[in-house]
């Protein structure tokens, strides 16, 4: 090791008044090492970093980890500070040389220095990652040091926020005469939650995002109750009119060993209120990246994947149903142009994927009959969106297979058995769909069978026993037979009868 090191120990040693500080001083300063340690000195190699202060002696033994250091642990926290540096929530939660059970936050503990380690020096301009260390530390240590039942300790919370220009959530709610307790009781079961935002509107505020997240001792936020989850939808409204909204990082912040907001949402039903289509418009990347946090076990219990491709199907068409209202419809090549550019990462979306479009359907209709444009089935063929189905298959995902039907009767194509067993990225039929939304009898129209008796038997035999009450077969059987004559009939010319000879 080199001499300019042993220095830096016997300083580190002397500074942290560690117990062997006189064992690290003659090390350093030993007749062998003298000639170096003059050289050293002069080159001034003594100047401390942080990594000399987390680094290990030659026993593998750390000098920090002593009561000396953390009762001295402002002036080691100047010292690095001088040199552009700071103690991070990282270097906190690292373990201590080989030992994975002791990091640098238990040694704090241990050696009962946790109240030099949270103080405004050590953390300023940094609070989220003081916050974040603060409930690493263990309950009845937190409610010792500051006496705050667990919570962030008000006083060091409020000369952080007012470093940064900014009040804390729970001076603004003074100004209401309210507290973080009255918040909380507002989403309980007997909450007055009308009474309480009440209270907010006549002091000039609102239900601000920061007074819902904050959280209490133990790291839970309002959305650890299952109440909560029924006023969720209000709260939104609320933060958007507001201009204001959860983000990911609210969703998925976990500051301590509590479950975060998504994880509350999936233990109390609630996956399918956080990914509502109308929260997620103009923000789908978003939408995507927080369904990746959705373990794959909350998904049976509380939102299919199946349920979440739908909601998304929904957002994105109300995302660009703005882009399509912005567009003059002069002809079929319209409804069939990318209203985004397409990358590997966003599929192409076409206008006759999306919702607007086919709740409009008839004003569409009449601006392509103008031009004498027809849409066909193999025009609805066409994948759109992320979720690549057929705009087929959206069309009747929103309710609207009987458009589809008018389509097939004026383009003179057919729905085919093909189409009706056609199936999205989850195995579900356009068949099962249309029986989920009790439509089946649209499937099963005489007209669109004339002909494919035999194909309408074929279809029939994929439906499920339990959704059959919806038609009656046989009748649909039978008409299906007279729409098939009528149609042969209609198909079949008479000729004239020719008048006798000689007349």
């Amino acid at each position: 090791m080199s001499s300019g090191k042993y220095i830096k120990q016997a300083i580190i040693a002397s500074l942290c008044e560690h117990p062997e500080a006189e064992k690290y001083r003659q090390r350093a300063f030993s007749g062998d090492n003298l000639a170096k340690t003059m050289e050293a000195m002069s080159q001034q190699l003594q100047t401390l970093t942080k990594a000399d202060f987390l680094a290990p002696d030659d026993e593998g033994k750390f000098i920090i980890d002593s009561e000396g250091a953390w009762k001295n642990f402002e002036k080691i926290a100047k010292i690095v500070q001088a040199n552009g540096d700071t103690f991070s929530y990282d270097d906190f939660m690292k373990p201590l040389g080989k030992d994975p059970n002791k990091t640098l936050l238990d040694s704090a503990v241990e050696c009962k220095g946790l109240g030099n380690v949270f103080t405004f020096e050590v953390w300023q301009g940094r609070y989220e990652e003081m916050e974040r260390l603060w409930y690493k530390v263990p309950v009845p240590n937190r409610k010792d040091i500051f006496k705050s039942q667990g919570l962030t300790p008000a006083s060091l919370k409020r000369k952080l926020f007012a470093a940064e220009g900014k009040t804390t959530p729970e001076d603004s709610l003074a100004k209401a005469r309210l507290t973080p307790y009255d918040v909380r009781q507002a989403f309980s079961w007997r909450g007055e939650f009308d009474e309480f935002t009440a209270k907010l509107a006549l002091a000039g505020d609102y239900l601000r995002k920061e007074y819902v997240l904050m959280m209490d001792g133990s790291g839970d936020t309002v959305f650890d109750g299952s109440s909560a989850w029924g006023k969720y939808d209000a709260v939104v409204k609320t933060l958007k009119d507001h201009g204001e909204r959860f983000e990911i990082v609210d969703f998925i912040k976990q500051v301590s060993y509590a479950k975060n907001i998504l994880a509350r949402a999936a233990e109390h039903g609630a996956l399918a209120k956080v990914f509502t289509a109308a929260h997620w418009v103009d923000r789908l990347p978003d939408m995507l990246t927080l369904w990746s946090h959705v373990l794959d076990g909350w998904k049976t219990a509380s939102m299919t994947t199946r349920d979440f491709d739908n909601a998304y199907a929904e957002a994105e068409s109300l995302t660009y149903a703005s882009r399509f209202q912005a567009l003059t419809v002069t002809g079929k090549a319209d409804l069939l142009k990318p209203l985004n550019e397409a990358t590997p990462a966003e599929k192409a979306v076409l206008p006759l994927g999306l919702k607007a479009v086919w709740d409009k359907f008839d004003s569409v209709q009449a601006a392509l009959s103008q031009r004498g444009e027809k849409l066909t089935i193999a025009d609805l063929r066409a994948p759109t969106g992320q979720m690549e189905n057929s705009c087929l298959m959206c069309a009747v995902k929103f309710g609207h297979f009987d458009k589809v039907l008018a389509i097939s009767k004026q383009g003179g194509d057919l729905v085919t058995l093909g189409d009706f067993l056609s199936k999205d990225r989850h195995g579900n039929t356009l068949l099962s769909i249309l029986a989920e939304k009790n439509q089946l009898t649209l499937a099963f129209a005489p007209d669109l069978w004339a002909g494919r008796v035999s194909e309408m038997k074929t279809l029939w035999a994929q439906v499920s026993v339990s959704q059959r009450h919806q038609v009656d077969f046989a009748q649909a059987e039978v008409n299906a037979k007279q729409a098939t004559l009528k149609q042969k009939k209609g198909g079949f010319k008479i000729q004239p009868k020719q008048p006798p000879k000689g007349q």
